[in-house]
């Protein structure tokens, strides 16, 4: 009949619509649910990638000697991986130099703040430590504490050469023979010298030679060289942060524990006033730095980088 055929073709009609609607809404909850999930994903991946900023950006203010940080970013592999990359440079009074870029990989599954371009190594001599990528100097820091042996770098007095680099900036740590306060270490320093860093030593008797920068804590003065109490809060917060997020939990066999030596400065150290340091970072023209010879103040002086200074290179000191 044709009244039963009609309602076959109605019901063939609606089943179509239901399936089309079927399709389409199944569509929609699986496009709604992948697309849910790659933003979630990808905030696990970005929460990776702002681990490593934040941690090299707070170690930045607690370590690496006179390196400084010009900018900052991530840089995309894919959809769920990249690296994080950091340009630096070092001041050597006043001149602007190049130095190892920082970049940590992260992922959707990990996060890796190591800072592998700024990895380094003793030369054959044991007289001079270098980076292991760009072969840049690095200054040498020295436990007084330390028993040398025969795989110990070799304690240098470098500035008795500097006489030798005519026209040159130059970048020399200088190991106290014992801490000094600022105050004590700005009576002692000539006026023609920049203080750049300052190193708060260890409490340990390891071999400070085979620390790279980021494993080396201290802090920074001001472009001109000075430090104020300002400068020392906001050090001792953040070294304090340091320590209480886990990022100086870096072990040196039996003989270093890094975030220990932090414990131990803040401990001892809670005043601008009375805090001491085992060293600094000077830089300044070669020839400035005989008025150091001999000084009974000085363990030892180990060169840095250095650049020939040039007509139009302005000098802070």
């Amino acid at each position: 009949m044709k009244i039963s055929n009609d309602f076959e073709k109605i019901a063939k009609k609606s089943k179509r619509r239901t399936l089309i609607k079927t399709v389409v809404l199944t569509s929609l909850v699986v496009m709604f649910s992948l697309g849910l999930g790659i933003k979630v994903l990808r905030e696990v991946t970005n929460h990776n990638a702002n681990r490593i900023k934040d941690s090299y950006l707070l170690m930045s203010e607690v370590a690496y000697p006179n390196i400084s940080h010009q900018n900052w970013y991530f840089n995309p592999t894919s959809l769920f991986t990249g690296q994080f990359e950091s340009n630096r440079s070092k001041n050597i009074d006043g001149i602007e130099i190049p130095y190892e870029s920082m970049e940590g990989r992260y992922s959707l599954i990990y996060s890796d703040r190591v800072d592998m371009n700024d990895w380094t190594y003793l030369s054959s001599d044991r007289r001079s430590v270098y980076t292991q990528q760009n072969k840049y100097k690095v200054p040498i820091f020295y436990n007084i504490n330390h028993q040398s042996t025969e795989h110990s770098a070799k304690v240098t007095q470098d500035v008795d050469s500097l006489a030798q680099m005519k026209n040159q900036a130059v970048e020399v740590a200088v190991t106290f023979d014992k801490p000094y306060t600022y105050e004590e270490i700005k009576e002692r320093l000539p006026d023609n010298l920049l203080l750049n860093w300052l190193w708060i030593g260890t409490s340990s008797k390891f071999d400070t030679s085979y620390l790279s920068p980021q494993d080396q804590l201290g802090l920074a003065a001001s472009d001109s060289g000075l430090l104020s109490n300002y400068d020392f809060k906001t050090f001792s917060s953040n070294l304090k942060k340091a320590v209480s997020q886990k990022y100086l939990d870096v072990n040196f066999g039996d003989d270093l524990v890094l975030k220990d030596d932090a414990k131990t400065f803040l401990k001892e150290n809670k005043t601008f006033q009375t805090a001491k340091f085992s060293g600094i970072i000077l830089t300044g023209k070669a020839e400035n730095f005989a008025q150091l010879k001999g000084k009974t103040w000085i363990y030892a002086t180990n060169i840095g980088q250095s650049v020939a200074i040039l007509p139009y290179h302005r000098l802070t000191k």
